[in-house]
């Protein structure tokens, strides 16, 4: 771990980056958060290397060969990370169990590019370049099930929780193709008039919001159909798109010629609301469910850009190393980590709405957990834990690290801790099936399964 000498902490910043790592190599292009360790999974595509920061002490405590390694999903109801590469056998896609920090297995998947984890089938998905395909895999036997025909050159996936279903980029045609995740068959194929690199699903109006040549293409999640074509700022490419469904906002990166801007949309009126002007593409936004803050990381400009939680206002400009290009967060210690694709720096932001004391670390308590029943649950789950835990509410994380519930706990006598989370968000509403860290006041941490 190396301590930037020019990281500065500035009294009453919220975020700021504490600390940089050095990775085994540059070409960050994927990080991913592991909640069970609480650790961030990298690869380095020019070192070929899969590695793992440890979000309290921010070291890299794990290295593994994998040429080309490109991008990966975690798996977290089987504590496996799954990475796509160029290895000996072709394009593949590795298994790693993390619990071990080996690689268990390597399926030849020709063109392997992007995977996801569906928590509901328990399977990946892979899109796969040369094949125009999407490889689905089983993850309780790490076996290649099929290949779905897609459209040309798919590059990246989403998935519609509540339809289960699955959007396919296809980048070479500018297509999306809509998988039924319970046939695995292609229901429809939607033209979006361009190059489509950046979408994001809205759960809260059940919609998928996809870029286009100019404008945002809006699919209805149930009809499959095109209910709105939003013009952004400049008619140009449409880099990274996300959301902020409580704040019913999405953020679509648009860039035209030497203009950057930040496009902050509507759900509710599909308009542009605030267009806020950058000094560079941003290839990838995430929402902080710690701060309700927008990163958006600029290329060229080697900046991160924080947005409120609506998407309209500058916060302020982190500066970062060559090119960042991916993030990851922790909600359990408040960080973010941003990797680059021109060094092998991994930066660290603390994420805070107000100054964190500097040196304070949370450090979890690995010795005990949190007794669950019935585990998986359905509609209610009953948590207690007999260690004596300090006071202070209780974390519902969704396996991506967004906080779905924060509960009180009551305690009886000797610091007992007793809880009921009764399966629903901040909101009230249903929780969706799949798998759920719980974090407890000392460090306590605890994996929960909800079934439908």
């Amino acid at each position: 771990m190396v301590l930037l000498c020019c990281l500065f902490v500035a009294t009453g910043w919220g975020q700021y980056a504490e600390d940089s790592i050095q990775a085994p190599g540059a070409w960050v292009g994927s990080l991913v958060y592991t909640p069970e360790a609480d650790e961030v999974w990298g690869t380095s595509w020019s070192a070929g290397m899969v590695f793992a920061i440890d979000c309290i002490s921010n070291r890299v405590v794990t290295t593994l060969p994998a040429q080309s390694a490109g991008n990966s999903a975690y798996d977290s109801a089987d504590g496996k990370l799954y990475c796509a590469y160029y290895g000996p056998y072709m394009e593949s896609l590795a298994v790693i169990r993390c619990s071990v920090r080996r690689i268990t297995k390597r399926l030849e998947m020709p063109g392997a590019t992007t995977p996801v984890w569906d928590a509901v089938s328990n399977r990946v998905y892979v899109t796969c370049q040369l094949t125009n395909s999407v490889a689905v895999v089983d993850c309780a036997s790490d076996s290649l099930l099929m290949y779905i025909p897609v459209g040309l050159h798919p590059i990246k996936l989403y998935i519609n929780s509540l339809r289960h279903k699955l959007y396919v980029l296809n980048s070479d045609e500018g297509s999306v193709s809509i998988v039924d995740m319970t046939t695995n068959t292609v229901i429809k194929t939607v033209d979006v008039g361009g190059v489509a690199t950046g979408a994001y699903y809205s759960r809260a109006v059940d919609r998928f919001y996809c870029g286009g040549n100019g404008q945002v293409i809006v699919l209805d999640g149930r009809a499959d159909s095109v209910v709105a074509r939003i013009r952004v700022t400049m008619s140009g490419g449409i880099y990274a798109v996300s959301g902020n469904d409580a704040r019913g906002v999405v953020v679509a990166s648009v860039g035209a010629g030497r203009s950057r801007w930040l496009d902050a949309i509507n759900i509710t009126t599909n308009t542009v609301d605030t267009a806020i002007e950058v000094s560079g593409v941003a290839w990838d936004i995430r929402l902080s469910q710690t701060s309700d803050r927008f990163y958006c990381l600029s290329d060229h400009s080697d900046e991160v850009v924080v947005l409120s939680g609506d998407g309209r206002q500058h916060l302020k400009t982190l500066p970062v190393a060559d090119y960042p290009y991916v993030i990851a967060e922790s909600p359990v210690q408040g960080r973010l980590y941003v990797g680059h694709l021109g060094s092998s720096k991994v930066y660290v932001i603390r994420d805070a709405i107000t100054a964190w004391p500097e040196g304070q670390i949370s450090t979890p308590d690995t010795t005990s957990g949190l007794q669950l029943d019935p585990s998986p649950f359905r509609d209610r789950l009953s948590i207690v834990n007999g260690t004596k835990v300090p006071a202070g509410p209780v974390g519902v994380y969704s396996e991506d690290g967004r906080l779905v519930r924060s509960i009180n706990a009551t305690k009886a006598s000797g610091h007992v801790l007793r809880l009921t989370w009764d399966g629903r968000d901040s909101r009230g509403r249903v929780a969706s099936p799949g798998v759920y860290i719980l974090t407890a006041p000392g460090g306590l941490r605890a994996k929960a399964i909800k079934l439908k």
